[in-house]
């Protein structure tokens, strides 16, 4: 009969005891594990935890007023550096409409890991929080786009040395506004401090050179449309090197493409038929007249002169070439009226006579051409309607202490008044003395507050007139 030894090292005594030593040991580890936990859990109480960074910064393992002071130090200093087509920019939050929250931002950094059972050592970022005015920021890259970008020139055609040639396009540039806004909003989330830097995008022009071939070739057609302008026994014919000269191009322009479209430049249309005019229009002769102390006299009969219509030819010939149609066109004319230049002579070659100035209301009693009595006057109130009249006149008529009434020569004349001196020398106006100024006369007031047409005189200066004057003496009244 055979027998085993049983190894006591391999099973015991009993045969069981590894297995609760490793359960005992898993179950140490477990419990220094959560102990652990426990312990480090206690000491983040008041703390971010670690590896959380917070507007690109480590603020792991910071106590919450230390954490606050660094994301509060951050939003203090901020400042936007931008490079747009190697034009610099650097602003302060408020230029570009923003607010930092640290505050929030320190909360949500806080809560960040707290939600698993163990510690994390590395967490997602977190964006530094703010909030955005939208209407200074796209305020702000409106006025970059505007003062970085450039338009686009389109290709355009003219004429010269007797063919239409082309004008290049030149490409322009500007600055993707919706993408510069992304831009910023991403350095606001995380600021680094870098230079930002975006390109601008070329922009091409509507009109290219190339595509101008279609554009030439319809213009040159348009030089070749036979014109023929007559008048009388005058025959005028415009060249193609002439309508070429007419010709300007339009932009014409739709959702998907644009294009240049020759039609006639009517102002140099009119430089064309005026150059006809110049052949056919005959000046009018103005009439003179010379005026020479109240006689008129003719110096020069007038001529009606002779204009074409050029509005009517402008018109034909420009819906012609537009259309390409042959014309012949009969160009018709106007009279023009001749003008009257009168010329207004004063010949004072008197022993005696009375001037009266309206504009500076005064008068003068000449004598053997000397001044040897004058004085202020009040005239007409021209503003009302009652002017004086002026040229060279005669005193006609004297009497004195009379009643001078106004109702005959109208109802606006509504006046009855008793003079002392009367010197009547055109129609109803005269010289006389006016009481009711209280000697008050040669004031610029005449304009609105002078008399009904007469000249009014202080009463030492009609009386001096009524003895000096005889029935006959001029009196020249003139501005």
């Amino acid at each position: 009969m055979v027998r085993r030894r049983l190894d006591p090292e391999l099973h015991g005594s009993d045969g069981f005891t590894t297995i609760p030593r490793v359960v005992a040991v898993v179950a140490g580890m477990v419990f220094l594990g959560l102990a652990l936990h426990l312990a480090l859990t206690a000491w983040f109480a008041g703390r971010i935890l670690p590896g959380v960074v917070a507007a690109g910064q480590n603020i792991g393992g910071l106590t919450l007023p230390q954490a606050r002071a660094v994301l509060q130090k951050d939003a203090a200093a901020y400042q936007l550096k931008l490079n747009v087509a190697g034009q610099d920019y650097k602003l302060s939050p408020n230029q570009i409409g923003v607010s930092f929250d640290p505050e929030a931002t320190l909360q949500t950094a806080y809560q960040t890991g707290r939600a698993s059972w163990y510690l994390p050592f590395h967490t997602d970022p977190v964006p530094m929080q703010y909030q955005l005015n939208r209407t200074i920021l796209n305020d702000f890259a409106t006025q970059v786009a505007a003062h970085v970008g450039v338009a686009p020139v389109d290709a355009g055609v003219v004429y010269q040395n007797g063919t239409f040639q082309t004008v290049p396009d030149k490409s322009g540039v500007t600055v993707d506004r919706l993408g510069l806004e992304r831009l910023v909003e991403q350095d606001l989330r995380f600021p680094t401090g870098n230079n930002l830097r975006l390109k601008p995008r070329p922009v091409l022009a509507d009109i290219q050179a190339a595509a101008l071939g279609p554009t030439i070739a319809e213009a040159k057609r348009l030089t070749a449309t036979p014109i023929v302008l007559t008048y009388g026994d005058k025959t005028f014919t415009p060249s193609s090197d002439d309508i070429g000269q007419w010709v300007a191009f339009d932009k014409q322009q739709n959702d998907t493409s644009a294009k240049l479209v020759p039609k006639v430049d009517t102002a140099k249309l009119k430089s064309y038929v005026q150059q006809i005019a110049n052949q056919i229009d005959q000046a009018p002769v103005s009439k003179k007249v010379t005026i020479e102390n109240g006689v008129t006299r003719v110096d020069q009969e007038g001529t009606d002169g002779l204009a074409i219509d050029q509005d009517p030819a402008v018109n034909a010939i420009a819906d012609a070439v537009t259309k390409n149609q042959p014309l012949t066109f009969t160009i018709t004319t106007h009279d023009v009226p001749f003008k009257t230049i009168s010329n207004t002579v004063i010949t004072l070659d008197y022993g005696r006579y009375i001037e009266i100035n309206l504009s500076k209301q005064h008068l003068w009693v000449w004598q053997d051409h000397q001044v040897i009595y004058e004085s202020p006057v009040t005239s007409g109130a021209t503003g009302a309607g009652f002017p004086t009249v002026t040229g060279l006149f005669s005193i006609y008529y004297k009497t004195t202490n009379t009643h001078l009434v106004g109702y005959q020569y109208g109802p606006r004349y509504n006046y009855d008044v008793f003079v002392q001196y009367w010197m009547p020398f055109y129609q109803g106006y005269g010289l006389h003395d006016a009481s009711w100024r209280n000697g008050n006369f040669g004031g610029s007031d005449y304009y609105y507050g002078g008399s009904h047409g007469c000249v009014n005189l202080p009463l030492a200066t009609a009386a001096f007139l009524y003895n000096w004057a005889d029935i006959g003496t001029p009196v020249w009244v003139h501005n």
